[in-house]
């Protein structure tokens, strides 16, 4: 029942969390164009991840953490080592 944007805030501010606990250097910034740009910086490293609205919108419908799932996929492909856990 949430709108895209909030939804979108509400998984990233849980991908925030997560990164934080993994590391206190990281630092989530969200930025809103003609899309949604979730921007993720450790050091010198940036990690850029882009969704439309509708690939948001599209992800919200599919389930609970599709949107989480795709947001890891995206960055660990870029080269954020994320901790697989049980």
């Amino acid at each position: 029942s949430l709108s895209v944007q909030e939804f979108f805030h509400h998984v990233v501010g849980c991908v925030e969390r997560k990164l934080k606990e993994w590391d206190s250097e990281y630092q989530v910034y969200i930025v809103k164009l003609a899309d949604y740009n979730l921007i993720v910086k450790k050091g010198c490293y940036t990690y850029s991840v882009d969704l439309s609205e509708e690939e948001i919108e599209s992800l919200q419908k599919c389930g609970g953490y599709a949107l989480d799932r795709e947001i890891w996929r995206q960055l660990e492909r870029k080269g954020v080592a994320v901790r697989q856990e049980s």
